[in-house]
């Protein structure tokens, strides 16, 4: 049946929906290889790629397409018993029109819609108006999804119908939703043509359908055109389809109408959309029952060449998608019968028919459907055609559809296989045609040599290629100017798409071309050069698009091997890369040429897409060899193309920070660089080749050895295989990590050997470091070791003359191996040698020698760090086999001194100062005791293995024995120099030889420590109390006090970093040292009797003074307010003030003396702070001062001679005032620095401490009561005067610079007495231990009297829980009653007191069955005569707490609950008086005097005898029944009324005998005869 055609604008927003989703989309089987995102540029991948973009470049920016609807010759179009829908162009101000009214008819039928709901459903209209308002505002706020306004509106109404009819269908098929529905229906039939539906069954077509067409009508209005309700009706056959298949219908199987494909051919929806309509289509004109179907067939071919012109949607790709199909089914039906279609069509005439075959007609019906030019067709033919399609030329965006449209027509000719059996002349043509758009504009340059490349392709003949090439693309294309001659200048006028069909044409097997192509472009010498310009312009192509010639370079550069791409062999391809990278990469797009054009972001990015290409991180995985990575990421490309990327900003010029103050700037490329880096790091690690791994570690460190830290990645750790500690690694993997890390750390040495500054030596030295620092953590850490190795070997020895042991013994038979490995203890030095006399060098430079002394000691610090975190290692991780940690330590130390003795042994020769000769006998005398020392270790050891004697003493005395050896190696590698520096420091010279001196001393002490103590374990020895036997355990502590306050074990004032890292190693020797001690000590007290005397007052007077000072024990014994008052001098003696000259003016006082007396009494602080005087503080000249005072304009000379009398200078006073103040500021500075010297020495010391009170050694309560408690009390002064200092410390900054050091010992200070000391428990029953616990318990007390905080008194609380535990029966103790009683009324009753409530809580909690005994009387009375009302409140919460925490303890001693039934009577009298105290009534005292009440209650609750009377509970009763009338806040008053019921209901009453005879009584007397009974 035959249909009435109306053609109507479409709206604005579908068109510009049309027109966006024509740029986003392509179709599934006529796609192109690379997105156009400018210029229209076809890619190089056939069939079923992903989708593109078409865009129009005009201006070099990339522009979207305007608007086009389907083009259809509709006039020329028969008449067809099919539907057909056809369109005109409309531009300008019809789309205007259509747009205002489309919008205006959405709102008429939105009106009407909610007139017909305020009757019918008010609810739903309320959704609609909604759903409107909401869309209409945030299109207003630009919203992305709403950009379309009638589209949106129509959504949201069609899904708020949907869901609202299919509740209504439950109801009743005559809901008022359906008649609003249907009646709006049967308006939209009348208005408008109704279209068939594309399903076959129309009858069952669901509500949800007619909503679709109600709210399609409402956006197009009664007018609308048919097309956009073809749309509709593909969009309804797609849902459709969809939703058919869900409930299982046959109307999937239905096949689309053949009018419907057409459109559904341009369905940006889906690919798959497209490709149903093609089958359809083609399906409909070949395969149809009746056979092939001409007239629709030659239909369809017209319409599908008209739509390749179309911009709407996805038109142009659908399109020629499906004429490419449509050829290639036609060609299969033969000529005869492509010929009968062709005749259908009415712009061909029977002569054209005869005279050629299809291509050549098909090329005329393309080339007259796409014609952009007034002239005739360059076939010379008329079309055949009365009517002109085009009044005059082809304008604006037409006539770019319409090259397009040639373009896509053309290549879908070429992929249908029409052209591979064609004639020359037909290639000819269809290559002119191409080469015709190559000259049309610049961006249908790539396109056109794109479809160009694709043509050759096509064609299986050389022989056709060669002549193609030759005769038609050479001359018009390639070599416009016939007598050019000159190749190179040929070479320099190629543009990059030239560029890409000669490489293209010249990797074509079976050819032979004329010049200038009988010449390699690529390998020729030169020609990349000359190539660059053109191939640098390509930067124009964003990415991620490429340009086509790079994908034509790299395929002929390369050649494809397993899955992969490889260079191929011969020196002119690695050169050709090699000339990419210098002239085209480096010159060209990173702008280092000399007078060329500056780097540009695209042209930093066109260069990171080829150094990714080339690395194997891109699609093509191209793999190059190892040697010529080196050359791809050269030094200036990982500058350039990473470096200055990763590390710089976005913005230019002064950079800003965000709101939250953070600089969120990044530099445009920084995303693509870090996912690029991130990809080629990747790639790298897959594939497993050390070497190539290697190659890329040395590229990235050779730009910038710090690459990781600048550009805040793991490039190169990931790369090294350095992943995270929880990481676990293969079998294979971790060889060939071992591989890598053994290259790596070979090419580091090197590069440390060979620097030329010390800054790079540094870096390479830091990166050797962290590598060593990280194999630390997993055994056995053979990388470590070398670096270890290397460190000791570089840093100490002169390896100049280092021989292998072997290197003299010559074999006659066999000779030795090049390639032989060397000794392992000597290979570092070997190593260095060799590295010394490659690069032509005599020594390493000094400066890179103290750095890598200073990380060698770093080194092995850490690694004794890492077995003291990790304790003792499973079989599979241990270092030395399954060991002590402290005989692990001795053998590491023992390694490394043996390599130190092969190395003098084998000719390194050892770095020595100036005056080695002096200490000579010092070294060797070290040595010795070093080795004794070593080898009273090893005897140990050996014992320990044959088992031979108690287990457990074997095993102490081994511990001990190689504890000793490790600080005594430790003390003798600081022994070691690095030589003499090129500079020399006398002063440098002369610390170093102090803290020599010193370690010779120290070694002597420790040797003879060792010895004694050795003697002691073996039982020749005893320790003696008197002056001639000297206590081992006094003498060793006393040696590691010195050793901790020098610079051999603590702080340097030097800042000296070799003797910083040295100190560091020594201090973790140390520990493990007097861990040794201590545990023997602990493990032999019982057996030997001697141990426990060993600790006696000389050596807790020791350790307590070097932590607290020397005079500690009478610094704080002053009154409080003197100390107050000389902490207020002390900080006034500071401020010098200019006036005090003029009252010496005044007072005649001689300012000379003034400052002689001055620098007499500072002359040793000037001495030693001379060198401390900031550089920001006021200088003054001498000079300038005697000139000030001898001036000749303020003095008045005598006329007799110079004989006169100099006047006083006023100047003269400020300026000696000036030089007095800076004096003492430099003073004050030494003074400060010495003070942070020693807080940091006493920090250390500290250590000693905490090891001696370690939990093992408390639990074994062999320490005496006198070591503890004695410690006790200075440490609490000293903590106090800590706290002091800094309380009155000013915010200058010289008085500021030591608080760290300061908080710091009060945190240690702290932590020894409430988590160390307070464990100590005292089992002996001796007569003194009470005697001495009450006394320390005494002055804890008056510590706690003078507590200058809260934390002070807290830690001063549990010291005094620790001693009056330690009192035998403490609850019986009047005396210990005493000690809390005068607390609690100076807590109480003073209001300067400095006691805190904490004192009572730690009883309370520790020690309840004192509390109980010792603080309810007192607190009770505290409660009533407290000072103030938080005293009071403290004293009822605190009560409470008695009753409530201790009645629930089982460990309350009977004595203890007993008291406090007894006290119940009083407790409740102080909760009666507290309910009622005025002082009491603010809500926070209230509230807790409440809680308090309810915890007695609950206590007297629990009590089944009863601890109160009923007069008492009465009374308690009736206040909280006051309370409760007083209280306003509901949880409170809650809380009396429970009270209440529970005084009541559930606590039981005491019933002593006097209380019965007076209730009895009460019983008896009548109420009207209460006063007789009050007299009575």
């Amino acid at each position: 049946m035959s249909r009435k055609l109306k053609t109507e604008p479409q709206t604005q927003e579908e068109s510009s929906g049309s027109a966006a989703s024509d740029e986003g989309k392509a179709s599934s089987t006529f796609s192109l290889s690379c997105n156009l995102p400018q210029n229209g540029i076809i890619p190089c991948k056939g069939l079923n790629a992903p989708q593109e973009t078409e865009c129009s470049v005009t201006t070099g920016r990339q522009t979207r397409c305007t608007p086009q609807h389907e083009d259809d010759s509709s006039a020329d179009v028969p008449k067809s018993s099919t539907f057909e829908r056809a369109n005109t162009k409309c531009t300008g101000s019809p789309q205007a029109r259509s747009t205002d009214l489309s919008r205006k008819n959405l709102m008429v039928l939105i009106q009407i819609m909610l007139k017909y709901l305020n009757n019918n459903d008010r609810n739903l209209r309320v959704e609609v108006k909604k759903a409107v308002a909401d869309c209409t505002k945030k299109n207003r706020e630009g919203h992305p999804d709403y950009r379309f306004l009638v589209d949106s509106i129509m959504s949201r109404l069609r899904l708020l119908l949907s869901a609202h009819t299919a509740k209504e269908q439950k109801n009743s098929s005559t809901s008022p939703t359906n008649l609003l529905i249907g009646t709006m229906a049967r308006k939209g039939k009348k208005k408008a043509v109704q279209q068939p539906s594309p399903v076959a069954d129309e009858n069952n077509s669901t509500e949800e359908e007619s909503i679709d067409e109600e709210m399609k009508e409402i956006v197009d209005g009664a007018d609308s055109d048919d097309e956009s309700k073809s749309k509709k009706e593909g969009d309804k056959s797609t849902a459709t389809e969809s939703k058919s298949n869900n409930k299982n219908t046959k109307k999937n199987s239905t096949a689309i109408p053949f009018m419907d494909t057409f459109y559904l051919l341009s369905s940006e929806d889906s690919s798959k959309d497209r490709s149903i309509a093609a089958r359809d289509l083609i399906h409909h004109c070949f395969f149809s029952d009746g056979g092939i179907n001409y007239k629709d067939s030659a239909y369809a071919l017209n319409r599908l060449l008209n739509g390749m012109c179309s911009g709407r949607a996805a038109s142009r790709q659908g399109f020629a998608s499906c004429l490419t199909s449509f050829l290639r089914v036609a060609q299969g039906q033969g000529e005869d019968a492509f010929k009968s279609i062709l005749k259908e069509h009415s712009e061909l005439k029977q002569t054209d028919l005869d005279n050629d075959n299809p291509a050549t007609l098909i090329r005329q019906l393309l080339r007259s459907a796409t014609d952009f030019n007034t002239e005739a067709n360059s076939s010379g033919k008329n079309s055949g055609s009365n009517k002109k399609r085009f009044a005059g030329k082809v304008k604006g965006i037409e006539e770019r559809d319409h090259v397009f449209g040639r373009l896509f027509g053309i290549l879908a000719v070429v992929r249908s296989g029409m052209l591979k059996s064609a004639l020359d002349e037909v290639l000819a043509a269809y290559a002119g045609d191409l080469i015709e758009l190559y000259h049309y504009k610049k961006w249908m340059k790539e396109s056109s040599v794109h479809a160009l490349i694709e043509l050759l392709s096509s064609i299986d003949n050389g022989k056709q290629i060669t002549c193609l090439t030759n005769d038609v693309i050479t001359p018009k294309l390639l070599l416009l100017q016939k007598k050019q001659k000159d190749f190179t200048a040929w070479l320099e006028q190629l543009t990059a798409e030239q560029i890409a069909l000669v490489v293209h044409l010249q990797q074509m097997e079976g050819t032979n071309y004329s010049y200038p192509l009988d010449q390699p472009l690529l390998t020729n010498a030169g020609s990349i050069q000359s190539l660059s310009s053109a191939l640098a312009s390509t930067s124009n192509v964003v990415y991620p698009r490429c340009h086509i010639v790079w994908n034509t370079v790299w395929l002929y550069l390369t050649e494809a091997s397993d899955g992969q791409r490889s260079l191929k062999a011969g020196t002119e391809y690695t050169k050709a890369i090699e000339g990419i990278i210098q002239y085209v990469v480096v010159d060209k797009l990173l702008g280092k040429e000399e007078g060329g054009p500056s780097s540009t972001h695209e042209r930093r990015s066109l260069a990171l897409q080829i150094v990714c290409t080339l690395c194997a991180s891109s699609d093509q995985e191209i793999i190059i060899p190892t040697t010529l990575i080196e050359s791809v990421l050269c030094k200036e490309v990982v500058n350039t193309v990473f470096l200055n990327v990763l590390c710089a900003s976005g913005r230019s010029g002064k950079r800003k920070a965000n709101v939250d103050g953070a600089d969120d700037s990044e530099h445009h490329l920084k995303p693509l660089t870090t996912s690029s880096l991130n990809e080629l790091v990747n790639r790298c690690c897959e594939c497993g080749e050390t070497e190539r791994q290697l190659t890329f570690v040395k590229a990235f460190l050779s730009a910038d050895p710090h690459f990781d830290v600048k550009t805040k990645t793991d490039s190169v750790a990931s790369i090294l295989m350095m992943y995270g500690a929880g990481q676990k690694l293969e079998e294979d993997e971790m060889k060939q990590r071992k591989e890598l890390w053994g290259k790596y750390l070979s090419f580091l040495e090197e590069k440390i050997v060979s620097a030329e500054s010390s800054h790079i030596a540094t870096a390479h030295i830091e990166l050797m470091y962290k590598l060593a620092k990280y194999d630390f953590t997993h055994a056995p850490a053979d990388e470590a070791r070398r670096v270890v190795r290397f460190f000791m070997s570089a840093a100490f020895f002169d390896c100049s003359n280092v021989v292998s042991p072997s290197s003299g013994k010559k074999k006659k038979s066999k000779k030795k191996s090049p390639t032989a490995e060397l000794p392992q203890e000597l290979s570092s030095g070997l190593q260095i040698n060799e590295l010394l006399k490659s690069h032509n060098l005599t020594s390493i430079s000094h400066y890179a020698r103290k750095v890598m002394a200073a990380r060698f000691y770093s080194l092995l610090s850490d690694f004794f760090k890492v077995l003291n975190s990790q304790g003792r290692r499973k079989n599979d991780t241990e270092f030395y086999g399954k060991v002590s940690r402290p005989e692990t330590i001795y053998r590491a130390l023992s390694e490394i001194c043996g390599i130190s003795t092969l190395l003098e042994s084998s000719g390194a020769k050892k770095f020595s100062s100036n005056d080695a000769g002096v200490s000579d006998d010092q070294m060797e005398e070290s040595r010795k005791s070093m080795l004794k020392v070593q080898a009273i270790a090893n005897e140990a050891l050996v014992k320990e293995c044959d088992g031979k004697g108690d287990a457990e003493s074997l095993r102490v005395k081994s511990v001990f024995a190689t504890s000793c050896a490790s600080l005594m190696m430790s003390l003798y590698m600081q022994l070691s120099c690095c030589g003499n520096p090129e500079t020399p420091d006398t002063e440098d010279e002369d610390d170093i030889e102090d803290i020599a001196e010193a370690v010779h001393v120290f070694i002597a002490d420790l040797a003879d420590a060792v010895a004694s103590f050795c003697e002691l374990m073996e039982g020749n020895a005893k320790a003696g109390d008197g002056d001639e036997d000297e206590n081992p355990l006094a003498a060793a502590a006393g040696l590691l006090v010195n050793i901790l306050s020098s610079p051999v074990g603590g702080e340097d004032a030097s800042n000296n970093a070799v003797q910083a890292s040295a100190s560091k190693l020594t201090r973790e020797t140390l520990k493990l040292f007097w861990s040794s001690i201590i545990s023997t000590m602990n493990a032999l007290h019982e057996k030997q009797e001697c141990m426990k005397l060993l600790l006696n007052e000389d050596v807790m007077t020791i350790l307590i003074e070097s932590v607290c000072g020397e005079d500690i024990n009478g610094a704080d014994q002053k009154d409080e307010e003197s100390i107050d008052e000389s902490d207020d001098a002390s900080s006034d003696d500071g401020e010098v003030d200019s006036s005090v000259f003029a009252n010496a003016n005044k007072m005649e006082m001689d300012l000379d003396e003034v400052e002689n007396t001055i620098s007499s009494k500072g002359s040793d602080d000037e001495e030693a702070s001379s060198n401390k005087i900031d550089e920001d503080s006021v200088e003054l000249d001498p000079t300038q001062l005697e000139s000030m005072l001898l001036e000749d304009s303020d003095a008045e000379m005598s006329d007799s001679g110079p004989h006169g009398v100099l006047e006083h200078h006023a100047g003269a006073d400020k300026a000696l005032a000036q030089l007095i103040k800076l004096k003492q500021e430099a003073r004050k500075a030494s003074q400060t620095e010495r003070e942070r010297v020693e807080l940091r020495n006493q920090l250390r010391c500290t250590t000693l401490l905490e090891t001696l009170f370690s939990a093992s050694v408390l639990k074994n309560s062999w320490i005496p009561i006198e070591a503890v408690l004695g410690s006790i009390v200075p440490i609490l002064r000293y903590r106090k005067a800590l706290a002091k200092s800094i309380q009155s410390s000013t915010s200058s900054g010289q008085s500021k610079k030591a608080l760290d050091e300061k908080n710091a010992i009060i945190d240690k200070l702290s932590m020894l007495l409430k988590d160390r000391v307070s464990k100590f428990r005292c089992r002996s029953v001796d007569s003194d231990v009470s005697e001495v616990a009450l006394k320390a318990s005494l002055e804890i007390c008056e510590e706690i009297k003078r507590s200058v905080n809260a934390a002070d008194c807290s830690c001063s609380s549990i010291a005094l829980i620790t001693s009056v535990r330690c009192i035998p029966n403490s609850e019986e103790n009047e005396k210990v009653k005493g000690i809390y009683l005068r607390l609690i009324n100076d807590w109480a009753t003073r209001k300067a007191s400095k006691i805190h409530s904490c004192v009572f809580e730690d009883v309370i909690q520790r020690m309840p069955s004192l509390a109980s005994v010792a603080l309810i009387n007192s607190l009770s009375e505290a409660s009533q005569t407290g000072h103030s009302a938080f005293i009071k409140c403290e004293s009822v919460r605190l009560l409470a707490a008695i009753f409530h925490g201790c009645s629930a303890d089982e460990t309350v001693s009977e004595k203890a609950r007993r008291i406090m039934k007894e006290s119940s009577s009083n407790a409740a009298k102080s909760l009666v008086e507290a309910l009622a105290d005025p002082s009491l009534q603010k809500p926070k005292h209230r509230d807790e005097v409440l809680h308090a009440t309810k915890h007695f209650v609950n206590f007297a609750k629990d009590q089944k005898d009863g601890v109160l009377t009923d007069s008492e509970l009465s009374s308690l009763q009736e206040s909280l029944s006051v309370v409760e009338k007083k209280c306003k806040s509901k949880g409170m008053k809650h809380m009396c009324v429970q009270m209440c019921e529970v005084i009541s209901n559930d606590v039981p009453r005491r019933t002593d005998a006097d209380d019965k005879t007076k209730r009895l009584r009460s019983s008896k007397t009548p109420k009207s005869t209460k006063k007789g009974k009050t007299k009575k």
